[in-house]
């Protein structure tokens, strides 16, 4: 396939909360397009974007995917995207390598959570948009309602186009732009267009006007025109709108059902005739290793430069990079310098998706988007360029993980397979947190939902053959001390030969939250020769590796070493190693061990209608509120937390807060646990 004029191309994210039928209305746009000839079911599995075995199953998008259409002599990239928020970072990645957003909004159930979320990232890139109003054909759809409640979110909403009947009775849309009707025949996807309805003629003529005063109010020509009473011709208010939206001033808003691809072929008019093409986008900030900041825009001229907005881990072509060209153009068969090492790498055959299907492609122009398998230094938010130095672009902000579980393989002889697989999924999801905790030796995974890792384990065991066990991690606690003591370590033995003699006094102290370990040598006039106190201090390290209560390492403690005895013959390294131990180990024990939990810093963001049980639940965790902002529509609460309180705290905010709160979190410090709360952590270290 040759690459396509960026003038012809347009990029676009299908993008919006769950549930609202982004995957049903890339299918209708496939089907109209006449790329399908058959229509796709998200219910039986089989639409062209949910081809992942996790989708089919679950019913819902999980990664987004790449397709494309033709349309009016342009083609149409169309990204279908997540809408569940444990995957919002795959809808965020994909961002900054389109030039426009399609906003897909339930007819029935409005401006949901994840609609006003994404709709804030996209003003913070200036992305243009246009949004649908989906699901026209469903019990309790009301497309004036979501009309007033987008136009409260963005003012600069508009409808223009206007739905024929309402839920059962949907059946066609009016253009109010050329004031003509479209009716359908449910699953074809072609209309009729003809007179509008004389019950809507009215209606119709009302909204309109909405729409003319929309457009003409950032044209003074327009306006001035429009005031005077004089009739706007259907190509001015096309140019009129199609600036609005460049600009970002408008928003316009169609209406359609994917599942009857009702509405759909007027989607496609407009994100040909209104979405901006790569050349008419805005250029694309980035940075060179020295720091320079250059704008890149789309141009044929010049080195190939592209964008690695997503990275696929296959099992048996090894990792697929999707990548958006920004200049240039990229050939199969070439090199080019890949991420920030600047690494010389070989292009292979390059290809755009359909799906799951690869389209071969013999280069990918300025403004298109495709991908190229095995590069081993290409990552996800990395460029390539052809020559020349390679530009860095800004990462888009990716929520942090938050649900951790500690994973284990079924199989003892899949343990260094597991490790290996997780990593590569990490190269797919670079919201996945896969790391060893040092203290507890437990294999982390933690996502951005207990679904997010179930999913993540599912993969493991479907595309590499692993098959994991999850498990709530062990807290890292640590130990300490509250007093002084002072104690007495000898290790003596004697079972002939030569034996083993150490013996030493060392005094134990606490030191302030944080300090960790002090060791003082105070020996004097010889007691212990000067060459066995290193090895006394290596004994009392040691022994701090497994304190009292419950096993856990010990902390901010200051240690002197002040008195001992030594045998000309017997004494050694060794012996004054474990002299040490037993003296360490005697001196914790009496000097009043305390039990230290892990306190976090923890920031969460909820409507403030349910600050309250957010607060109250708080305080049942033992947490310190320390203050409120308010973002947006949106509360911002701070506290501080012990991380045993925030295990399960994920699934209890989704239920306070009907899926609309997120949380985040990060260590704060060590805090001395209550007394009464010992016991539960020494079972947990037993167990």
């Amino acid at each position: 396939m040759a690459h396509k004029s960026p003038e012809t191309l347009r990029n676009v994210a299908v993008i919006g909360h769950r549930g609202c039928g982004k995957t049903s209305l890339v299918e209708a746009m496939l089907f109209t397009a006449g790329i399908t000839n058959r229509l796709g079911r998200v219910a039986d599995g089989t639409t062209v974007a949910d081809f992942d075995d996790d989708e089919k199953r679950r019913g819902t998008t999980i990664a987004a995917s790449l397709c494309h259409l033709p349309w009016m002599g342009a083609k149409i990239n169309v990204l279908d995207t997540p809408g569940e928020p444990s995957f919002h970072a795959d809808t965020l990645s994909v961002l900054p390598a389109v030039d426009a957003a399609l906003m897909v909004v339930n007819s029935a159930s409005g401006v949901e959570t994840q609609t006003r979320r994404l709709w804030q990232r996209c003003d913070e890139m200036g992305l243009p948009r246009a949004i649908v109003v989906n699901m026209l054909d469903r019990e309790r759809s009301d497309f004036d309602a979501t009309v007033s409640a987008l136009q409260e979110m963005a003012p600069g909403c508009v409808a223009v186009n206007m739905p024929i009947g309402s839920q059962e009775a949907f059946r066609g849309v009016v253009n109010l732009v050329s004031m003509t009707a479209t009716t359908y025949e449910p699953g074809s996807g072609k209309g009729v267009t003809g007179e509008i309805p004389d019950d809507l003629r009215e209606i119709a003529a009302a909204a309109r006007e909405r729409l003319i005063e929309s457009i003409a109010e950032a044209d003074d020509e327009l306006i001035e025109r429009y005031l005077s009473g004089q009739e706007l011709s259907t190509e001015e208010l096309i140019r009129g709108l199609c600036e609005g939206v460049r600009e970002g001033r408008l928003f316009p808003v169609l209406c359609a059902s994917g599942d009857l691809v009702f509405g759909v072929d007027r989607i496609l008019d407009l994100i040909v005739e209104c979405l901006p093409s790569p050349v008419a986008a805005a250029s694309r900030r980035a940075q060179l290793s020295d720091g320079t900041a250059v704008e890149i825009g789309v141009s044929d001229d010049g080195p190939a430069v592209a964008y690695c907005f997503k990275t696929l881990a296959d099992p048996f072509s090894g990792r697929i990079n999707l990548m958006r060209v920004f200049t240039g153009v990229l050939g199969s068969d070439s090199h080019a310098y890949v991420g920030p090492r600047e690494a010389k790498e070989r292009i292979g055959q390059l290809f755009t998706l359909q799906g799951k299907d690869h389209v071969a492609m013999s280069a990918i122009g300025p403004g298109d988007i495709g991908g190229v398998a095995k590069l081993k230094e290409l990552h996800t938010g990395d460029a390539l360029a052809s020559h020349g130095p390679v530009p860095r672009f800004p990462a888009p902000a990716l929520p942090a993980a938050v649900m951790s579980f500690a994973v284990s393989a079924v199989s003892q002889a899949d343990e260094d397979k597991m490790y290996s697989s997780l990593r590569r999924l990490c190269d797919e999801d670079p919201t996945l947190d896969v790391h060893r905790d040092e203290q507890t030796a437990e294999l982390i995974v933690a996502g951005l939902s207990q679904l997010h890792v179930e999913v993540v384990t599912d993969r493991l065991e479907r595309r590499f053959g692993v098959a994991v066990e999850l498990h709530a991690p062990r807290v890292p606690y640590r130990e300490t001390i509250s007093g002084v003591a002072e104690a007495e370590g000898k290790h003596k033995k004697q079972s002939g030969g030569r034996g083993q003699y150490g013996d030493c006094w060392v005094r134990v102290e606490p030191l302030a939250r944080g300090e960790g370990f002090e060791f003082v040598d105070k020996i004097v006039g010889g007691a212990i020769p000067r060459g066995f106190i290193p090895a006394v201090e290596k004994g009392i390290v040691e022994a701090m590796a497994s304190g009292e209560i419950g096993g856990y390492p010990v902390v901010d403690v200051k240690v002197t070493l002040y008195d001992g005895k030594f045998h000309a013959v017997d004494s050694s390294e060794m012996a004054f190693k474990i002299a040490g131990s037993l003296a360490m180990r005697a001196a914790l024990g009496a000097a009043h061990p305390v039990l230290l939990e892990p306190v976090m810093n923890v920031t969460i963001t909820v409507p403030t209608e349910n600050v309250g049980d957010v607060m109250g639940d708080l305080s049942s965790r033992r947490g310190h509120p320390l203050g409120m902002e308010v973002v947006g529509e949106m509360e911002v609460v701070h506290a501080e937390v012990p991380m045993s309180e925030m295990l399960s705290y994920a699934p209890d905010l989704r239920a306070m807060t009907g899926g609309q709160g997120e949380y985040s979190m990060e260590l704060a410090r060590y805090d001395e646990m209550p007394a009464h709360l010992m016991s539960r952590a020494v079972a947990t270290a037993v167990a």
